[in-house]
C-alpha cells in the first residue's frame, strides 16, 4: 500500500475514533505527534511517513474529512446522560444529557420502550420498565437538546440513536422525558462520573428518605396497580410491556380495555365504588390478562425478557399514586356564529394540565362529561351539539397542512386522549382521565376534539339568545340570600307558603352542587356551613340533607325534619356556585377612588351607534342601584350610593352622562338592565354630580322582629305639649305645622322593635363620634339622623302614613350566650350593632311611633325600611 493509502486509511480511522462533539480538525491530529514521532493513534504505519508527507497530506485531506467528520453521529462515550426531577428512586427520573458543556434535557416526542430500553442500559441498569411524557418528573430548565428520538435498540448509548440534531426541537420543557428503569443493575458496569457543566441543570432531587417531602409530581400515572399480587401468589408469570403499555387499573379507579384476545372481564369489587354504582360498565370492565394462556412473546428491543419481579411491581405502583390533574377547562368557539359572542356557552373544550391546554380527544365523551363541563363553567346541563357540522370543520383543518392543528393533533403532548364521567362529577378532576392510549403510535386515532354546547340557566337565557328574560313558569321553592356575589348565599327553602333555612349538618358538595343547578348556575365551588353568609330568621326547615346529584331540586333529596330546638340559626347552610363568565364586569367601571372598590361609575354603552364609555346620573340613585352596580363589578355590596363625586376625579373622556333615570329592582345582572331612561336627562349634569358607589366585601343585615311589634303595637292619643321635642326631630306628620301648638293631640301607633343583625359585618354609624349633633331636647348625642322609616300601607299595598326613628342611640342591648357586647350609649360610647346582636327599642320612647293622626280608620300593616 502507498504511502498516501496508508495515511489516508490511519487518519480516516483516527477521525472516525476521535472526532467527536467538538469536531477537530484532521490537521490537529496529524500534527499532535509526541517527540519521538509516534501518532497519538496508537503505533500504526503512520511513523514510517516523512514529517513532510504527513503535512502535505494533512493539509489535502483536511477538508474532506472534516466534511466527513461533521456528518458522523456523536460516538459513545463523548456525552453523558442522567435521571434527574423529582423521584424517589434512583432508577427513575427526567433524561437529561450532557452535550457541549451543558446539560440538556430530551423532549417526549416519538418515544418508545426501545429509546427506554437504549438509556437505562446506558446508565447501567438491565432494562427500561416505561416511560413517561410531559414532564412527568418535572421540568428542566436551559436547553432542549434532543426532539424525535428513535432508536433501534442495538445502540451502546443515546447519542447514536436518530434525531432532529442538537437543539433543534419545537417543545417546551412540559414535555421532557421521563423513564423509569429496572431496579436490577447490569454486571460489571462501571458508573460514570456526573461532569460539571457551564450551564447547570436542575439539580436532582433527593431520593425519599423519612423527613424529606416531594414536590407533587406532575403529568399522568404511566403503570399502575392491575392486580399483581394475586398473580404472584399463583406463582404465574408475567411479561414486561411494550412500548408504552398501561396495566388494566388506572390509580385513581379508571381501567382501559385491553386486546380481546389477551384480556379477561372481571367485575370490579363493589367496595371501590364511591358514586354511581354502574361505572365500570359504562367505561370498560377491569381487565386483567389471563396467565394461563399462553401469551406470545414479541420484541421489547431487548434480549432477555424474564418474568417481574418484586421490586418492578413496584416501580409500577410508584406511578400509580396521582391522578390525572384536569382542574381547569374553558371552551374555544370555533363555529363563526359562536366565535364573536362574549357569552360562550359552546365550542371545543380544552383542559389544563400541568400548566399546558391540551385538547381532549371525543372517543369515550358522551353527555355526562359535557355536563361537568357545562357545570365548572356555570351552566346547568348540556345538550347534544351539531355533530356534522364541526365534523366538517375538524376535516377541513385536517386538510389543510399549513394550519396548526394538522401540525399539532399528531403530537401525543397535544391530547387529553380519555376523559369519562358519569355526570354527578363536581369537577373533571374527579373523572377518569388517561393522557395517552399504550400501543398506539399517533393520538386520537379516528376522533376529533370533543365539543360541549351547554345550557344557560333562566337568568341567563335573554343573554344567549338576545330575547328578554321569560317569567318563571313555577315559583322556585329555593333562593340565596345575604351573599355577596351572583351565585351565593345562604340557602333558604319554601315551605307551606314560609321561607327557611336549612341546617348544616350533613350539608356537602353534593347538596350544595342540587341547589346550584337548580338555580340556573352550574356545579358548587364551596359548601359552607355555619352560617358563613350570614344567620337567617324564621323557621329552620330542613335538616341532614343527603343528595346523589341527579335531583333536580333540593326537595327531591333526602332530609331529615328539624325538630324544636336541635338547630340554631348558627348552623345555616351556604352555597358559593360556579356562574358563566358574562363579560358584564368589563362594561362598567370606577375611578378615582382611594381602594378598588369605591369611585365614580362609568359606564359602557351604545351611544349614537358607537360604544363609549360615560357618567351615570346621581338622581334617584340609591342604594338598589350601587348594589346591582358592586355585585356587577365582584366587590360584593354596596355600603353607600353616593350622589356627589366631586372628591373622585373620573377619566376626562367618560365625563358626559350617558345613563339617567335608572331604577333597579335589586335581581338585574348589570346596571344596563334596569329601567333607564330612553333619552338622557339630567339636571344635575355630571363631573362633580356624577354617581358614585363605596362596595364591601361584608355588610351587616338588620331584621326587624315583626313578632315583638305585632305584640306590643297599641294607638295613643298624646298632647302637643308632650311632643315639642318629637317636633323638633320631626318625628310627626307634615298636618302638626298647622296646629295651634301647645293645644290639642295627635295619635300615635306606637310599638316596640328589636333590630337583629344578621349579616357578617358590625352596623356603625356612617359619622364619625366627632361629628355627632348634640341635641339639648333629649340631651344626647345623635349619631345618625334617621335609622328608621315606619310606613303603613293598606292590604293593597297603598301607603297611608308614615313615620321615622332618629338614632338616639345604638348599642347592644342583648347579645346570645358566648359574644360580649362592645358598644353602648353610655357616657358616649361608642355606638353600633355587633353581628348576631340586638338593639331594643322601647315602645315609650320618642318616635318610636307612626303617626297617624290624619288617616280614617281602617286597616292597615306596617313595614320598615333602613338607611
Amino acid at each position: 500500500m502507498s504511502s498516501v493509502a496508508q495515511l489516508f486509511a490511519l487518519v480516516t480511522d483516527c477521525a472516525v475514533l476521535y472526532l467527536g462533539p467538538f469536531q477537530s480538525f484532521l490537521l490537529t491530529l496529524l500534527l499532535s505527534r509526541d517527540v519521538n514521532g509516534a501518532s497519538d493513534c496508537g503505533q500504526n504505519g503512520l511513523s514510517d511517513t516523512s514529517p513532510s508527507t504527513e503535512t502535505m497530506l494533512g493539509l489535502f485531506l483536511s477538508p474532506v474529512l472534516f466534511l466527513v467528520a461533521h456528518a458522523l453521529p456523536s460516538a459513545p462515550g463523548t456525552f453523558h446522560v442522567r435521571l434527574a426531577g423529582n423521584r424517589q428512586r434512583e432508577n427513575e427520573g427526567r433524561v437529561e444529557v450532557f452535550y457541549n458543556n451543558v446539560w440538556g434535557t430530551v423532549c417526549d416526542d416519538e418515544v418508545d420502550l426501545t429509546l427506554a430500553n437504549v438509556v437505562c442500559r446506558e446508565l447501567g441498569f438491565q432494562r427500561g420498565i416505561t416511560w413517561a411524557h410531559s414532564a412527568r418528573f418535572g421540568e428542566g430548565q436551559g436547553v432542549i437538546w434532543l426532539d424525535n428520538v428513535r432508536c433501534v435498540g442495538t445502540e451502546r448509548s443515546l447519542g447514536e440513536c436518530r434525531s432532529n440534531g442538537w437543539g433543534n426541537n419545537d417543545c417546551t420543557h412540559a414535555e421532557d422525558l421521563g423513564l423509569v428503569c429496572s431496579a436490577e443493575r447490569r454486571s460489571g458496569h462501571v458508573r460514570q462520573e456526573q461532569p460539571a457543566a457551564a450551564a447547570v441543570a436542575p439539580a436532582v432531587a433527593p431520593f425519599s428518605r423519612p423527613g424529606y417531602h416531594a414536590t407533587p409530581r406532575r403529568g399522568h400515572d404511566i403503570l399502575l396497580r392491575g392486580g399483581y399480587e394475586n398473580t404472584l401468589a399463583r406463582g404465574h408469570e408475567r411479561r414486561a410491556p411494550r412500548g408504552h403499555d398501561i396495566p388494566a387499573r388506572l390509580g385513581n379507579g379508571g381501567s382501559y380495555r385491553q386486546p380481546a384476545e389477551t384480556r379477561q372481564e372481571v367485575e370490579r369489587p363493589q367496595s371501590q365504588y364511591h358514586q354511581g354504582q354502574d361505572i365500570a360498565a359504562q367505561y370498560g370492565q377491569a381487565a386483567r390478562p389471563d396467565y394461563n394462556r399462553p401469551e406470545t412473546q414479541d420484541n421489547t428491543g431487548y434480549e432477555d425478557q424474564s418474568p417481574y419481579s418484586q421490586e418492578v411491581r413496584q416501580e409500577e405502583e410508584s406511578l400509580g399514586q396521582n391522578p390525572v390533574r384536569l382542574e381547569e377547562v374553558r371552551l374555544r368557539p370555533v363555529l363563526a356564529a359562536t366565535r364573536n359572542q362574549a357569552f360562550i356557552s359552546e365550542g371545543v373544550v380544552e383542559v389544563k394540565h400541568a400548566g399546558r391546554w391540551r385538547h381532549v380527544c371525543d372517543q369515550g365523551w358522551d353527555l355526562s362529561s359535557s355536563r361537568v363541563v357545562c357545570g365548572m363553567l356555570g351552566f346547568p346541563t348540556a345538550e347534544q351539539y351539531d355533530v356534522a357540522m364541526y365534523r366538517k370543520v375538524w376535516d377541513a383543518k385536517m386538510a389543510d397542512s399549513s394550519t396548526r392543528l394538522s401540525t399539532m393533533a399528531s403530537k401525543k403532548g397535544y391530547w387529553v386522549e380519555r376523559v369519562k364521567c358519569l355526570g354527578t362529577e363536581n369537577s373533571l378532576y374527579q373523572c377518569q382521565g388517561q393522557l395517552s392510549i399504550p400501543r398506539r403510535d399517533r393520538p386520537c386515532i379516528g376522533g376529533m376534539h370533543a365539543v360541549v354546547r351547554c345550557v344557560p340557566g333562566q337568568q341567563f337565557s335573554s343573554m344567549s339568545t338576545g330575547r328578554r328574560q321569560a317569567p318563571y313558569a313555577v315559583q322556585p321553592v329555593v333562593r340565596l340570600k345575604s351573599g355577596p356575589r351572583l351565585g351565593e348565599g345562604r340557602v333558604e327553602v319554601l315551605r307551606e307558603g314560609k321561607w327557611g333555612t336549612v341546617c348544616d349538618h350533613l350539608w356537602d358538595m353534593a347538596d350544595a352542587n342540587v341547589v346550584c343547578r337548580e338555580l340556573g348556575f352550574g356545579t358548587a365551588k364551596e359548601a359552607p356551613t355555619r352560617a358563613h353568609m350570614g344567620q337567617g330568621t324564621g323557621p329552620i326547615h330542613i335538616n341532614s340533607v343527603q343528595c346523589t346529584g341527579r335531583e333536580r331540586s333540593i326537595m327531591q333529596c333526602q332530609y331529615q325534619e328539624v325538630p324544636l330546638r336541635t338547630c340554631k340559626h348558627s348552623q345555616d347552610a351556604s352555597v358559593r356556585c360556579n356562574v358563566p363568565e358574562t363579560g358584564l364586569d368589563s362594561t362598567v367601571r370606577l375611578a378615582g377612588g382611594r381602594v378598588q372598590g369605591e369611585g365614580r361609575v362609568e359606564v359602557l354603552m351604545d351611544v349614537g351607534g358607537q360604544r363609549r364609555w360615560g357618567a351615570v346620573c346621581s338622581e334617584n340613585w340609591g342604594l338598589n342601584e350601587a348594589m346591582v352596580l358592586c355585585r356587577q363589578l365582584g366587590f360584593g355590596f354596596a355600603s353607600r350610593a353616593h350622589q356627589e363625586t366631586w372628591y373622585w376625579p373620573g377619566d376626562p373622556g367618560a365625563g358626559e352622562v350617558i345613563l339617567s333615570g335608572t331604577h333597579c329592582v335589586g335581581n338585574e345582572l348589570s346596571i344596563q338592565q334596569c329601567r333607564r331612561n330612553d333619552r338622557v336627562y339630567c339636571p344635575r349634569g355630571g363631573g362633580s354630580k356624577a354617581a358614585g358607589v363605596t362596595c364591601v366585601e361584608t355588610a351587616p343585615d338588620l331584621v326587624l322582629d315583626a313578632q315583638l311589634v305585632q305584640e306590643t303595637a297599641y294607638l295613643e292619643d298624646r298632647p302637643l305639649h308632650l311632643l315639642t321635642c318629637a317636633n323638633e326631630e320631626n318625628c310627626l306628620s307634615s298636618s302638626a305645622a298647622r296646629m295651634n301648638w301647645p293645644y290639642g293631640h295627635r295619635r300615635l301607633l306606637r310599638f316596640s322593635s328589636r333590630i337583629h343583625n344578621v349579616g357578617r359585618a358590625d352596623f356603625r354609624p356612617r359619622a364619625s363620634r366627632e361629628s355627632w349633633v348634640w341635641h339639648q331636647c333629649h340631651r344626647h348625642y345623635h349619631s345618625i339622623e334617621v335609622f328608621t322609616h315606619y310606613d303603613l300601607l293598606t292590604l293593597n299595598g297603598t301607603k297611608i302614613a308614615e313615620g321615622h326613628k332618629a338614632s338616639f342611640c345604638l348599642e347592644d342591648t342583648t347579645c346570645p350566650d358566648g359574644l360580649q357586647k362592645r358598644f353602648t350609649c353610655y357616657n358616649m360610647g361608642e355606638q353600633g350593632i355587633s353581628v348576631g346582636c340586638w338593639d331594643t327599642y322601647r315602645h315609650d320612647i320618642d318616635c318610636q311611633w307612626v303617626d297617624i293622626t290624619s288617616r280614617t280608620s281602617g286597616q292597615g300593616t306596617t313595614s320598615s325600611r333602613w338607611r
